[in-house]
């Protein structure tokens, strides 16, 4: 798992910067396997994890009121993983990071993260890069979650992440989704 090419060209396909550059970012990272069902952050944590994820199927969760697990993000291969009001805030996180399937990557911690923003020009462009795209995705799934069907909600998901739902059990979907279990079936069956 040294093999930190994957790391590499993920830098390099969010931000313009020399492989130099790219190289010694992709350095700092320490590899790690994660197995199914595994958490990379729990409920009342601090996170501390900037997550590369290489390979594998994670999803950010939490209770509702009714004490039901609410998933609200999954994270698929060539993606950044992290709790992001904890890890910046150093407080503790009301989510939940969890493995589906068993999952690879690079991590950095904090600290780590903090050096690198400091010390290398290149590594800002990148992670300024990193939280635009996470801001510009969450937007897009709370507008999704106002303005389109459920049906809608599911074909996107369909044509933008087809993995989660060879992976992730469907009540994990159905709750992404905003819809009960039974709705979900009757949407798959439909189409």
């Amino acid at each position: 798992m040294n093999n930190r090419e994957s790391l590499l060209n993920f830098i390099l396909s969010v931000v313009k910067i020399s492989k130099d550059d790219a190289h010694q970012i992709a350095n700092t990272f320490h590899s790690i396997e994660i197995k199914e069902k595994d958490y990379l952050l729990r409920e009342k944590e601090v996170s501390d994890d900037y997550f590369y994820l290489e390979s594998g199927l994670m999803r950010t969760f939490l209770y509702n009121l009714e004490g039901e697990e609410i998933t609200i993000d999954f994270f698929t291969e060539d993606n950044i993983v992290f709790e992001i009001t904890s890890f910046f805030n150093r407080i503790h996180s009301e989510a939940y990071i969890q493995a589906i399937t068993k999952c690879k990557g690079f991590r950095i911690s904090y600290e780590e993260l903090n050096t690198l923003f400091h010390n290398k020009p290149a590594f800002r462009d990148f992670g300024r890069a990193i939280l635009v795209k996470k801001f510009i995705a969450s937007q897009n799934r709370n507008y999704g979650m106002i303005n389109r069907t459920a049906k809608e909600r599911y074909q996107n998901l369909l044509s933008t992440k087809p993995q989660i739902l060879q992976y992730a059990p469907l009540k994990y979907v159905a709750s992404y989704l905003g819809v009960t279990d039974s709705t979900l079936s009757r949407l798959r069956k439909k189409m």
